[in-house]
C-alpha cells in the first residue's frame, strides 16, 4: 500500500498543478484559435514583422504549455499536433470568407515558436534540477 503522505505530496504537487496547466493549454488554444480565424482586411503576406512574432510567441506559449501539461508526451507528436493546428489556421485563413491571406513564413514562424517553447521548458527543467 502507498504511503498516505506521498499520495498527498504527489496530488498536491503533481496533479493539481498539471490540471491547472492542461486548463491553460485549451484556454490558449482556443483563444489564439478565435484570434487567428477572427475576419479581418485583407493583407498582403510579410516575411519579417510583428506578425511573425505573434505567431512565434503563441506557439512558443502553447507548446511550452504541452510539454509542462503532458509531460510523457513524445516531442515529436506535440510538434506534430501543434504544427497541424498551425497548418489548420493557415488553411482555413486562406478560405475567402474571412478576408484573410494563409501564408507558409506564418507556419514557419510556428514552427520556430513551438521549438522555441520545447526549448525554454528543458532549459527550465534542468536549471530546476540544478
Amino acid at each position: 500500500m502507498s504511503n498516505p503522505v506521498e499520495v498527498d505530496r504527489q496530488t498536491r504537487q503533481g496533479v493539481w498543478p498539471r490540471q491547472a496547466i492542461r486548463a491553460a493549454f485549451w484556454i490558449a488554444l482556443i483563444a489564439i484559435t478565435a484570434l487567428a480565424l477572427t475576419p479581418g482586411p485583407a493583407m498582403p503576406p510579410v516575411l519579417l514583422g510583428a506578425d511573425k512574432l505573434k505567431h512565434i510567441a503563441a506557439f512558443a506559449t502553447l507548446a511550452g504549455l504541452v510539454r509542462l501539461g503532458w509531460p510523457g508526451l513524445a516531442l515529436w507528436l506535440g510538434a506534430a499536433v501543434l504544427m497541424a493546428h498551425g497548418a489548420f489556421i493557415e488553411i482555413v485563413q486562406g478560405s475567402p470568407i474571412l478576408q484573410r491571406e494563409m501564408s507558409l513564413a506564418d507556419l514557419a514562424a510556428d514552427a520556430i515558436g513551438i521549438a522555441l517553447g520545447f526549448a525554454a521548458i528543458s532549459i527550465f527543467h534542468r536549471v530546476r534540477r540544478a
